[in-house]
């Protein structure tokens, strides 16, 4: 079908955008899916980590309190963790929208 060219040149203008929209959005997928990957491997590498804390029946023991100390640290950084992680899982999902 034939165009003017006012017509054509609009067009392929609106199609050099739309390219450079769509490779912009591949490299930011490319980029979130590299954080969440990473993020994922942190979660995978804190949750790996020994998490058991003695901890003995109250009047029976003592409970090591520089283990809860650590043991409450790792957790505070797992949970930062997951949080960041669920931000790159939702900005994906929007950009693949």
């Amino acid at each position: 079908m034939p165009v003017s060219g006012r017509r054509h040149r609009a067009l392929t203008e609106d199609n050099d955008r739309l390219l450079k929209d769509n490779r912009d959005l591949i490299e930011q997928v490319g980029k979130l899916t590299a954080q969440r990957d990473a993020l994922e491997e942190l979660v995978q590498l804190l949750s790996a980590r020994p998490q058991a804390v003695p901890v003995r029946p109250l009047g029976v023991g003592w409970v090591p309190a520089a283990g809860l100390r650590a043991s409450e640290a790792a957790r505070a950084i797992l949970v930062d963790r997951l949080e960041m992680l669920q931000q790159a899982n939702m900005s994906l999902r929007e950009v693949a929208a």
